[in-house]
């Protein structure tokens, strides 16, 4: 009778899903995809994802149901996509799309990222005014003057020649220019370490089964989420500090909204504009709101191009032609100009497009969306369905996977990998400087050496490697 019953149920369940999504599925009859069980659809090829095997499941994946597909997980309608003729038709959309990243939302909040789509517009342009107009000279000054920092921890290991991790070296000076740019101030240890955990935590919950979701993070792993939130909440507490000294150099009015903190000794402000200054004037932010912009710039920007500058360490120093000639472009300036080497540039964005650090961009259609393609025909996308655009897969299919900087000496040259359209990176230029600022003054005192076992890829939110960035370095 239990079994009946039960049976019953799965059989109504299954009419009830099949009902409610029937208008979607005759937006996508002309997609291929795996075969769909009732009521829970293609879930086994969700559940057999992990960030070991992402990026073979994914080849396979596209492999047999092509670049433009379909996948059915109960309710909802996945669209994986690596076409880049309907990618830039999605991309360059400038009303159709909302972006999701649930599983960041309890430290990025309401940000940029997460935001309504109505006042999206609003703050993509105030980011992009930060990072484009004569700031942007203050912000060159200030790499500048990392650049010109030399690497003492890396003379240890030329010394010796031994293997190391570049990620083990190059993510903390990443972080602090990160936090230089945006919050204005050096950090201290602690909140270094702490910020790294934080982003090492989720890292690690990506593609978890246990974070599939809110509910079963919290019924999964309760001691997980506890740390997870104390790392937040420190965070927190000292970018408080930073916005209230911002709010007292700017005077502002005496009944603003206080902000509580638990006592922590406040950083010391650097002198140029940063970017917590220009959010702190901003009249429409509330606090959390502002608190949850600069998380997600410092989140991004730690985490995307510290993974960039690494596996272009690994690049370079397997191509030695390729070395070669960034060592040349270098010794030709008297000093680092930072906006006057081209082929040093190519070299980054090559590695973008290789190892783009966003792999999925994601997208959740607001509203129908019409398409135009040369092979699927003229068609359209239903409301509610969730596009997953894997870069990763899009850009080595339409070029090579051979590595070619040159290909990017052409100012016709594409690269996805900030994005494209109304919701590209704002940021883009500035990442480039920055990286820049990092790699020059290291290849022109340091050659390296194609030691150390090969990359083993894993996805953890963005591509890595499951035993680190592996290379040698020795003085020239």
């Amino acid at each position: 009778m239990i079994l009946a019953s039960i049976f019953v149920c799965f059989c109504l369940a299954s009419a009830f899903n099949y009902y409610r999504t029937r208008r979607q599925r005759k937006f996508v009859a002309n997609l291929k995809g795996p075969f769909t069980w009732p009521l829970v659809g293609s879930m086994h090829k969700i559940v057999l994802l992990t960030q070991k095997n992402f990026f073979q499941h994914s080849s396979k994946y596209l492999a047999k149901y092509g670049i433009l597909s379909r996948c059915w997980i109960f309710h909802r309608l996945f669209i994986p996509v690596a076409d880049l003729e309907l990618a830039k038709q999605l991309l360059q959309s400038e009303s159709h799309q909302q972006t999701g990243h649930e599983l960041m939302k309890d430290w990025l909040g309401n940000s940029l990222l997460c935001c309504p789509p109505e006042q999206w517009a609003q703050r993509h342009q105030r980011l992009a005014t930060f990072f484009q107009t004569d700031n942007k000279l203050q912000l060159l000054k200030l790499l500048q003057e990392k650049a010109e920092q030399p690497f003492a921890d890396l003379s240890v290991f030329a010394e010796s020649r031994e293997v190391f991790d570049a990620w083990q070296i190059m993510s903390p000076k990443v972080l602090d220019l990160i936090l230089a740019v945006n919050c204005g101030f050096r950090p201290s240890d602690q909140y270094k370490q702490t910020f790294a955990d934080l982003t090492e935590l989720y890292r690690q919950r990506f593609l978890g089964l246990k974070s599939a979701n809110r509910f079963t993070f919290w019924l999964g792993s309760p001691f997980v989420r506890r740390r997870q939130l104390r790392l937040i909440k420190r965070i927190n507490n000292e970018n408080k500090l930073v916005l209230n000294q911002c709010r007292q150099q700017q005077q502002v009015k005496n009944d603003s909204i206080a902000i509580k903190v638990d006592h922590i000794e406040a950083p010391i402000k650097l002198d140029h504009q940063a970017l917590i200054d220009v959010l702190a004037a901003s009249e429409n932010l509330n606090n959390e709101q502002l608190l949850a912009e600069l998380n997600t710039c410092n989140y991004l920007g730690y985490l995307l191009c510290s993974t960039t500058l690494c596996f272009a360490l690994v690049q370079i120093a397997r191509y030695p032609s390729v070395q070669q000639r960034c060592y040349e472009e270098l010794r030709k300036e008297k000093e680092i100009n930072l906006h006057e080497l081209p082929y040093l540039e190519a070299v980054l964005k090559e590695t973008l497009r290789l190892q783009p650090p966003q792999l999925i961009v994601q997208r959740q259609l607001s509203q129908d969306f019409a398409y135009t393609h040369s092979k699927v025909g003229d068609a359209a996308l239903p409301i509610g369905a969730e596009v997953y655009i894997n870069l990763y897969e899009l850009q080595r299919s339409e070029l090579t996977q051979h590595f070619d900087p040159e290909r990017f000496l052409d100012p016709a040259a594409e690269l996805l990998s900030f994005g494209l359209g109304p919701r590209q990176c704002p940021a883009q230029q500035f990442s480039l400087l920055l990286l820049k600022s990092l790699l020059a003054p290291l290849l022109l005192q340091f050659e390296l050496l194609p030691f150390g076992d090969a990359l083993r890829p894993n996805l953890r939110l963005a591509p890595g490697s499951r035993n680190g960035f592996q290379l040698s370095v020795k003085l020239r």
